[in-house]
């Protein structure tokens, strides 16, 4: 079975957001595997920053925060 080259588009990706002091709002990153995604969430939180970071499932083609 051979898969199409577009059909890695349609899977949802992680995005790790961060929202510092002042309420901007950062994407930081994009992954393709939510443990990996909630993994470097982890690091960033264990840096005990004022920021705050979250995690958003991005459907192909939808609206980011």
């Amino acid at each position: 079975m051979t898969s199409k080259p577009d059909a890695h588009k349609n899977l949802p990706t992680w995005q790790l957001w961060r929202q510092d002091d002042n309420g901007v709002r950062i994407l930081m990153a994009e992954y393709k595997d939510e443990a990996l995604a909630l993994q470097a969430l982890a690091e960033f939180e264990s840096h005990q920053h004022k920021q705050t970071y979250w995690i958003v499932e991005s459907k192909a083609g939808g609206p980011t925060p």
